[in-house]
């Protein structure tokens, strides 16, 4: 005879079950609040359960309710703490709310458990984007490509972060060459104007005046 206990355990969590479900299916049509409510009658009647937890975080992330989002998402490793996809998506509700370092820091965490995790390195490489640190971005995108060479955005991202690598280190060699000389207008205009195809040449030809007025200097001194 089966003991009435496991019984109601069996019962209980076949309802958890099924309100997991209900909300998968108001996931999929984007109807994100009536997710949220299924997945908190799952989670009243399977608190442990981190798959729930991730999913109401998941819900709550395409609602703009990052906050509560990030909340989940700690329940969720709580529970399980080896669970790459709740890092990531932990630190894209952080990287919502501003919160970039930590953000990166999750994609690590997400990265260090599952070093092949494409997801990981596309939100780790967007989010160094976001702090100008560009040559670290597209080295995330470089690993993307390696581990699926055909991915077509990896490739536009990766070179998207080099031309901005390329005008920010314009920028920074402008302010130092403003020591020595006056920077020509055309120079100074490839980087307000974002004309990414011509940084390497407006560059060359700023290394080369800089180079010449320091040729001068040390033969008048």
């Amino acid at each position: 005879m089966v003991s009435p206990i496991i019984t109601l355990m069996a019962i209980r969590q076949e309802n958890a079950g099924a309100w997991y479900h209900r909300g998968q299916v108001f996931c999929t049509t984007r109807k994100f609040d009536e997710a949220i409510a299924c997945y908190d009658k799952a989670l009243e009647l399977s608190p442990g359960n981190p798959v729930i937890w991730r999913r109401k975080g998941f819900a709550l992330l395409k609602s703009g309710r990052y906050d509560e989002a990030a909340a989940c998402f700690d329940q969720a490793l709580a529970i399980d703490p080896e669970d790459p996809t709740a890092w990531q998506r932990k630190g894209y509700a952080l990287a919502c709310l501003g919160e970039h370092e930590d953000a990166v820091a999750c994609c690590d965490m997400a990265l260090t458990l599952d070093p092949s995790y494409i997801l990981a390195w596309q939100s780790r490489g967007w989010l160094l984007g976001v702090m100008c640190r560009y040559d670290e971005a597209a080295d995330c995108y470089e690993a993307v490509l390696a581990i699926d060479p055909d991915r077509r955005s990896a490739a536009w991202h990766q070179e998207r972060m080099r031309e901005r690598g390329s005008l920010a280190a314009l920028a920074s060699e402008i302010q130092e060459a403003e020591r020595i000389i006056e920077v020509p207008a055309c120079i100074r205009e490839v980087v307000t104007e974002r004309d990414y195809g011509n940084v390497e040449i407006a560059r060359a030809v700023l290394r080369e005046l800089v180079g010449r007025a320091e040729a001068v200097a040390i033969r008048r001194s």
